[in-house]
């Protein structure tokens, strides 16, 4: 064995190694289907580069190692495929579309080609040991260029994946999207050999090996590390395209010069490294292209020197609107405000904070890469309100035109503000966006601001306008169920009517056996339809006036805990309370914990257990209802939870959680919430508390 043969050993081993450790790390870190489908990837081509080097240099059987290289090449087409799918973040069987069933199904016909064809339908080896070359028969060549339209279609399925991506999910598998590529690319060119000169050159496995080893290198480190109008008018499309050629004529500048350099060396390890080289510097090429710190400095650079205007004001516009018609929900506005703030100035993160009307500030209604504690609330002051809409400016903390109160000086730093940007329609400011620093940071100009302002003016005007859709829609379901109230009080008439003749046939019939046993009857059926009636007729309530006294807390959750006790056998409810005094209408007290109560009831199995609690904490008291039942999803809690007629109950009305915050604000409290789908729920319900004086 010459001392190339063992370097083209060493280095297939070393490449075997490292797709083996870091197929290992990955899968343990996170079994997620994508990180399953790479590391079965990784281990194929492991054993791939082994069992080849073995067939070459290790005294094997050669046509026993080759059939087996033969079959594990077979399952590249159906690895390929799944993995390249299973970056759609679902089960990859599950969330094929029809149209992709014939090719997965196709792919695993290889496999079966191999284990049924004789080894001299696909080559023969004349000379193996010496020249390293296998010669394709007419099975073999449609079978290594099925292979290689395989790759082709899984490159293909990935470059999807990394154009849909957006922002910092774009700069986090930037490197994975790479690194895979290279794979793809090395295993095409090997592959392609067959297509052209109908051989398999076998000595370009150290070729393969090297990219390979570029290549898990690169979704490694994205894995481990990065986680899970002009005077001259220019395109900006042709001049993007312009940069992009001027790059690839480099690259080939480059692949020459160098293969000038390697005539002077061995005409095998000239061709090897050529080929190496040229596939290192097409991948560092792919970094710059795809990194977004250099992409930003590049549109800065040619805006400044080539163009009048640094942005294509509608082409911004277009662009923006284009997403808002697609949005469903306020919640899908908010996030594609936010994307498009932080697609169009390179940022890390931003973030939405949205006015509540009634207790007029502005509260957290949405975030991307941002700081996971950062502040819920912000109430704005007067001279801040006055510097956004009379002034109509953005804030920029740090260029001191506006000196921050105290609560605002805090609210920036926890947030990371570089830039608060106001959400203005018809003179009130509907909503605040946070923007934080930049990818690549570069200094704004006023056509930054006006674009911000342009875009913040628009995401106004769109969550104005979700919002009085919504208030639409709940007085429409207002008007259904005050209809449905008519028809049962219709039904509660025709009930009182029954028991009015009752009453007047009493005073004859009163002393009479039979009589008194129909009456009896009568009352007792007449009660329980008018409960029935109760049950559904389920008005939502307004605030009214309450009948407060000073009441310990603890015996009110204590009497009703009671209560549902002996309504719901079964269950197990604990209560464990301490004294809290506080001045409240009991009736409606009482209320709030049937409420949170029944509701716990419901989203426990048999086995659920509910616990209730009482105390004081803080300078208040409060009321907690705790359950280990289903929970709930945290875009509900965002934006239905406490709305009338929102409800994940199959026979609910969802009137009764907005009920309790009714009460709880009229007693000038607050219900908490925290809840966790699987893990259960638990509510708060927050009061003032009573001092004797």
């Amino acid at each position: 064995m010459t001392l190339s043969d063992t370097l083209d050993m060493g280095l297939s081993y070393l490449a075997s190694f490292l797709l083996i450790l870091v197929a290992l790390i990955i899968t343990l870190r996170k079994r997620t289907y994508t990180n399953i489908c790479l590391c079965l990837v990784f281990f194929l081509l492991a054993v791939i580069e082994t069992a080849d080097q073995f067939a070459m240099n290790v005294m094997f059987d050669t046509l026993f190692m080759k059939k087996a290289v033969l079959f594990l090449e077979a399952l590249l087409p159906p690895a390929f495929l799944m993995l390249s799918l299973s970056y759609s973040g679902k089960n990859p069987i599950r969330a094929l579309a029809p149209s992709w069933w014939a090719p997965v199904l196709i792919s695993f016909l290889f496999p079966v080609v191999v284990i049924a064809m004789p080894l001299d339908n696909f080559f023969y080896m004349p000379d193996f040991r010496s020249d390293k070359m296998l010669f394709l028969g007419h099975v073999g060549y449609w079978f290594y260029l099925g292979i290689m339209a395989y790759c082709i279609l899984a490159m293909v399925n990935l470059e999807a994946v990394f154009s849909s991506s957006r922002g910092p999910d774009r700069w986090r598998i930037k490197f994975e999207y790479l690194g895979l590529c290279s794979i793809l690319s090395v295993m095409i060119y090997y592959f392609s050999q067959g297509l052209l000169y109908r051989t398999i050159n076998m000595g370009l496995i150290p070729v393969r090996s090297g990219i390979l080893i570029v290549g898990v290198f690169l979704t490694g480190y994205s894995k481990l590390i990065r986680g899970d109008d002009t005077r001259i008018k220019v395109s900006r499309y042709v001049l993007y395209r312009s940069l992009t050629l001027l790059l690839v004529g480099m690259y080939l500048l480059l692949l020459g010069l160098f293969g000038e350099g390697m005539k002077y060396f061995g005409s095998g390890f000239a061709k090897n490294a050529l080929i190496v080289t040229a596939f290192v510097i097409g991948i560092l090429i792919l970094v710059f292209v795809f990194s977004e710190g250099l992409r930003r400095k590049a549109m800065v650079v040619l805006n400044k020197h080539f163009f009048a205007n640094k942005y294509d004001y509608r082409e911004e516009w277009l662009k923006f609107t284009d997403r808002l018609s697609l949005c469903r929900t306020l919640a899908d506005v908010k996030q594609t405000v936010l994307t498009t703030f932080i697609d169009t100035f390179g940022l890390k993160g931003a973030s939405l904070y949205t006015l509540d009307y009634e207790h007029n500030i502005y509260c957290l209604g949405a975030n991307q890469e941002t700081k996971s504690e950062q502040k819920k609330t912000v109430q704005l002051s007067p001279a801040l309100v006055s510097y956004f809409i009379e002034r109509n400016r953005v804030l920029n903390p740090l260029d001191g035109e506006y000196l921050p109160t105290p609560v605002e000086s805090d609210f920036i730093k926890q947030t990371g503000a570089r830039f608060i940007v106001p959400m203005i329609s018809n003179e009130n400011i509907e909503g605040l966006v946070i923007l934080t620093e930049q990818i690549s940071p570069e200094e704004f100009i006023f056509e930054d601001y006006d674009i911000m302002k342009t875009l913040a003016r628009q995401a106004a005007l769109s969550i104005a306008n979700f919002r009085l859709s919504e208030a639409l829609g709940e007085s429409r379901e207002m008007a259904a169920v005050a209809k449905v109230s008519s028809f049962l009080i219709h039904d509660l008439k025709n009930l009182t009517y029954s028991m009015g003749l009752l009453l007047e046939n009493s005073d004859e019939y009163i002393n009479e056996p039979d009589f008194q046993k129909d009456m009896i009857d009568t009352i007792r059926n007449t009660v329980s339809k008018m409960n029935g009636l109760i049950q559904k007729l389920r008005q939502v309530p307004e605030k009214t006036a309450l009948s407060k006294m000073p009441a310990d807390l603890q015996l009110v959750v204590r009497d009703t805990v009671n209560d549902v006790r002996n309504m719901k056998h079964g269950i197990e409810i604990g209560f464990n309370g301490s004294s809290a005094m506080s001045l409240v209408d009991t009736d409606e007290i009482k209320k709030i914990v049937l409420n949170l109560l029944l509701n716990a009831c419901d989203a426990v199995s048999d086995n659920g257990i509910i616990k209730a609690e009482t105390g004081v904490n803080n300078g208040g008291c409060y009321i907690r209802v705790t359950d280990n039942g289903c929970g709930m999803a945290r875009d509900f809690i965002a934006n239905s939870l406490f709305k009338a007629f929102r409800t994940t109950k199959q026979k609910g009305l969802g009137v009764g959680l907005y009920q309790c915050m009714q009460i709880a604000e009229a007693h000038e409290g607050r219900i908490e919430v925290k809840s966790e789908q699987g893990k259960g729920s638990a509510f708060t319900v927050h009061l003032p508390l009573y001092a004797e004086r």
